[in-house]
């Protein structure tokens, strides 16, 4: 069967769903939904409650990509709901039942999906460079505000308002002889308040609202044109959630009662977003996190460029930013660290798909000295754990918090306790990156860029460095002597550091 045929199984808390995709033309052959599952006062709960029938759909998910004949297909779940010894827990049950291997999405995945959605969408191509547009996506846990100059990604704001802080606000709203659209102002409010401290940029804005309600997820062609709503007629639904009852907006709207719960913050969010914002166009669309995730597939099979690995990069950049740091030395220690990690990855010595974690972790190295210069190496993972970046998945933000964490220990090893607890696989990548890393800081150890050019060389179990530098290195080499060690333990070869003379 040709690769274009792609099977994507989809698990939220509120049901699971199959699509056959055709990834050349990026269409949905056939879905398939599981029934809704139950829900409950707490949403991880329902996956619990829940898995029999989840089990039986997987089962017959299966059985349909069986008869399509496709061997490519994935299972996603979404683990916002989820800690994460739960969603381990959950992912053998269900191995054990199905056969099926789940991936489960964070928070800062999902947004990133639904960001590539948003970038597939035909108009997006028609940003101008003086534009600013913000894509608002609601999710089952989040909600995602992300803001582009152009066509290009400039940053995300995530707020945590999900079903059940919705439900809450929903029961307590439900007996009070306050207007419960006032009610939900101020909450709302809350959750922006950080977001309206910032400066806007001026000049032409737009706003994209991703599938307001839960249905939205339903429809996933990521070739739709977002429809155009006009201002005035957002205006009157406003008018019509805060003052008419809610059998009238039920009719109208075609809700039923947890639809109209969940309808009426995103009302009042969209309200508030306008008013700071002050968009020109607003614009619908129905595309969500699994149309990313479909496009993302379609890359891998290389049906279509995959142009966002700059989304992740500009995150970095913006924490990095964030923490005082990125300057000069940032700078040159990922240049330094990419070509010595291609030299090794030419030789079959490093994962090539390790390359941009190695480029992050070059670019975040020093945004612990924001907190502290002592132990700042401390710092710096502490502060990526408390800002995840986008895109990265849960190994990888594990991955990235350790080799950061290490940059100033001897030798990785047993004693190590985050170091420890990662997979034994896992323990080699990251002790390869923080050696390469360990290598690429040490070459500007006196912050003064001395260095202009390396050129690695590998042969007969030896690596060497030369560096082209007409000054002093004394300080270079001897950070370089020690912290040369871990290299040469994990790679299996001795490595020298040579200085030719020049610019």
């Amino acid at each position: 069967m040709s690769k274009r045929q792609f099977g994507l199984i989809y698990i939220s808390s509120y049901q699971a769903r199959l699509f056959i995709v055709d990834l050349k033309k990026l269409t949905i052959l056939e879905q398939l939904n599981s029934p809704q599952f139950v829900q409950s006062g707490k949403k991880f709960e329902v996956y619990e409650n829940e898995l029999p029938r989840l089990v039986d759909a997987l089962i017959g998910f299966k059985r349909k990509i069986a008869e399509y004949g496709i061997d490519n297909y994935k299972v996603y779940g979404n683990r916002q709901l989820l800690d994460k010894i739960s969603a381990r827990y959950l992912s053998d049950q269900i191995k054990v039942r199905t056969g099926l291997d789940v991936e489960w999405l964070n928070g800062a995945q999902i947004a990133y999906y639904k960001i590539i959605a948003a970038m597939a969408l035909p108009q997006f191509s028609e940003l101008k460079d003086d534009e600013s547009t913000y894509l608002l996506s609601m999710g089952s846990a989040m909600l995602n505000l992300t803001m582009f100059k152009g066509q290009h990604y400039v940053s995300t704001w995530n707020f945590a308002m999900g079903p059940e802080e919705i439900e809450e606000l929903s029961e307590m709203t439900r007996d009070t002889p306050i207007d419960p659209v006032d009610i939900i102002s101020d909450f709302i409010s809350r959750k922006l308040v950080s977001f309206k401290t910032i400066n806007k940029p001026t000049g032409r804005a737009r706003l994209i609202i991703q599938h307001v309600s839960g249905a939205g997820e339903q429809s996933l062609h990521p070739q739709e044109r977002a429809s155009v709503i006009k201002l005035e007629d957002f205006d009157q639904t406003y008018e019509d959630f805060r003052e008419a009852p809610d059998q009238f907006l039920m009719k109208k709207y075609g809700l039923d009662t947890n639809g109209l719960a969940r309808m009426k913050p995103s009302v009042v969010l969209i309200h508030q977003l306008i008013r700071v914002i002050k968009p020109e166009v607003m614009t619908l669309t129905q595309s969500s996190a699994i149309t990313g995730l479909m496009i993302q597939a379609a890359a891998k099979f290389k049906y279509r460029p995959d142009d966002y690995s700059t989304i992740v990069m500009t995150a970095t950049k913006n924490i990095a930013q964030r923490y005082s740091s990125g300057g000069k030395h940032s700078n040159l220690t990922n240049v330094f660290a990419l070509h010595i990690f291609d030299r090794l990855a030419h030789v079959g010595m490093v994962d090539k798909d390790d390359r941009q974690l190695l480029e992050i972790a070059a670019r975040l190295h020093d945004i612990g000295n924001f907190i502290n210069f002592h132990n700042h190496y401390a710092h710096a993972a502490y502060i990526v754990d408390a800002n995840q970046i986008i895109g990265l998945s849960d190994e990888q933000n594990e991955m990235l918090k350790s080799i950061l964490k290490h940059q100033d220990v001897t030798s990785l090893n047993a004693d190590e306790r985050e170091y420890r607890h990662l997979d034994p696989a896992l323990q080699v990548r990251v002790a390869k990156l923080a050696a390469i890393l360990r290598l690429a800081n040490s070459l500007d150890a006196s912050r003064k860029q001395k260095i202009s050019k390396i050129v690695v060389s590998i042969k007969n179990d030896a690596m060497q460095i030369t560096v082209r530098s007409k000054r002093d290195l004394t300080l270079e080499r001897f950070v370089f002597e020690k912290n040369v060690g871990l290299a040469e333990a994990v790679f299996g070869m001795k490595i020298t550091l040579k200085q030719k003379r020049g610019k």
